[in-house]
């Protein structure tokens, strides 16, 4: 790969931990954090983080680059024991909390923990994994981890390069993938995103995500304590409550994935009120243009950012610069797009996106590390000659039909538009003829019947034949990842078996 010219910020940081510090000094009044407790100033919240980070480094001998697991929700106590692992330079290990006991217990297994740190409600789960009769000690709320146990304050030992995070990626295949984040890479995200969406200090943000994913720790969280700004906090999402807390906190700021916008946009509540919002982001799955437009029609004054990211560019990449613009890369973060020999290729042709610059992870736990600082999505996409990014499809869900290429994602967005639809899944299944062709799975609305002549003439009209679905399976749910990605590999599975069974 040749070299791109990426925006240096030459910020004095040296890791997260001295943009807590900066903002602490700056605003030690404000608010930083407000979750189901109460709320927690800028100094208070300092104060607790250096004391944690005491107790970790003495009490618990936790060296730099020793892993941490966390297995925390949403609140005070997450952001604290992130933020005092880093100022000692460790490694915190987000696990997600929806995950049983034995699958917490098989991820652990895949680490080097010492330590773990967790809300007490899940302690039936900790239980049942190996590491808890291995670390060092578990620290949870109830006995305040440990917090009263401090003596001495930790010298804080981190730089940029050091792992921040590890953070397991939804693997449809097979085990997620523990993507090394590295403290640098989290604080150039913020620097990016706070250049294209202009905020500051007197942000507001109300967060709908778990921390433990990478939109909640890098796109949020730790951007807002790097602007000295204001996180409030649930444990757990409902909608209801967002759409109180966006009113009574007069949130400024609001970036969720797209299932969460739609509900919210669905939402009878009387109380909803988005009139405060100057910015919304959407992003982490396809939207379609007029949902875009229905979700900013609900927050008139906001600008809506599309956004695309992944874990392994600690959650930056691209943002529309306008609202509801076209994708395109973030200043601190180059684009491009190449083909299967990972030559770029003309703006307008279809290849792989490619992520360049200071975001892209270190690499993966225990497996071949990343080419460098280039990170190779996996996505399908093209450029337009303005530097525009446009996403088609993930490279694998690409059905290739006798050497015809089918984006089931164009697919899917035409679908989703047919009334009565309410999700969609379009596969490839084995054809003697043609090698694959597509198939959809749908998810219908409560009391539909599908018209399968007139879906097939709606689809006509937007469509090649040879790009029409030759099955559509109704179903109840989706075989799905830990992260609620849909496992495709297991719908044509299921598909597949159906048919031999009956042949």
């Amino acid at each position: 790969m040749k070299e791109y010219v990426i925006k240096d910020y030459r910020k004095p940081y040296q890791n997260l931990y001295e943009m807590l510090k900066c903002s602490a000094e700056k605003y030690p009044d404000k608010a930083a954090i407000i979750d189901d407790s109460g709320e927690y100033t800028y100094v208070e919240l300092m104060d607790r983080v250096d004391r944690l980070a005491g107790v970790l480094k003495h009490k618990y001998h936790m060296e730099k680059q020793e892993q941490i697991a966390i297995v925390m929700v949403n609140s005070v106590h997450i952001v604290e024991m992130f933020y005092a692992a880093m100022k000692i330079g460790c490694i915190a290990v987000m696990v997600n909390t929806k995950f049983p006991g034995k699958e917490i217990d098989k991820l652990l297994k895949t680490m080097d923990v010492k330590l773990i740190a967790a809300d007490y409600m899940w302690m039936d789960k900790i239980d049942q994994t190996e590491a808890k009769n291995t670390v060092r000690g578990i620290l949870t709320e109830k006995n305040d981890f440990d917090i009263r146990s401090y003596t001495e304050p930790a010298e804080c030992t981190a730089g940029k390069e050091d792992t921040a995070v590890i953070m397991h990626t939804s693997g449809t295949t097979g085990m997620p993938k523990g993507i090394m984040v590295s403290q640098g890479n989290i604080m150039e995200a913020a620097y990016g995103y706070q250049e294209i969406q202009g905020l500051d200090e007197h942000a507001v943000t109300v967060l709908s995500v778990p921390i433990f994913h990478i939109l909640g720790l890098s796109c949020v969280t730790t951007y807002f304590i790097y602007m000295g700004a204001t996180v409030v906090l649930s444990k757990f999402y409902k909608a209801d409550d967002v759409i109180h807390k966006i009113k009574q906190y007069r949130a400024t700021h609001f970036h969720t994935v797209p299932a969460i916008h739609l509900e919210l946009l669905d939402s009878k509540n009387p109380e909803k009120d988005f009139s405060s919002l100057k910015v919304m982001v959407c992003g982490g799955a396809p939207v379609s243009k007029e949902e875009l437009e229905a979700i900013n029609a609900q927050a008139p004054a906001a600008v809506l950012h599309q956004a695309y990211g992944m874990t392994e560019t600690a959650g930056s990449g691209t943002l529309s610069y306008v609202s509801r613009g076209p994708l395109k890369a973030v200043p601190n973060v180059v684009c491009t797009v190449v083909d299967a020999n990972h030559e770029e290729v003309p703006p307008g042709t279809i290849g792989e996106i490619v992520f360049h610059g200071p975001c892209v992870a270190r690499g993966r736990w225990q497996l071949p590390a990343l080419p460098g600082s280039d990170m190779y999505s996996g996505d399908a996409g093209y450029m337009d000659e303005d530097g525009n990014v446009f996403l088609v499809d993930r490279i694998k869900d690409i059905v290739n039909r006798g050497g015809e290429k089918i984006f089931p994602r164009q697919i899917e967005t035409l679908l989703l538009e047919f009334p009565g639809i309410k999700e969609a899944a379009v596969y490839a299944v084995s054809s003697k003829k043609y090698g694959e062709v597509p198939e959809a799975a749908l998810i219908l609305e409560e009391g539909t019947v599908l018209d399968e002549r007139a879906l097939r003439a709606y689809l006509a009209h937007h469509l090649a034949k040879y790009e029409i679905p030759t099955e559509f399976r109704i179903v109840e749910s989706y075989p799905v990842t830990q992260n609620g990605k849909v496992r495709k590999a297991e719908l044509r599975r299921i598909s597949e078996e159906a048919k031999n069974k009956s042949a």
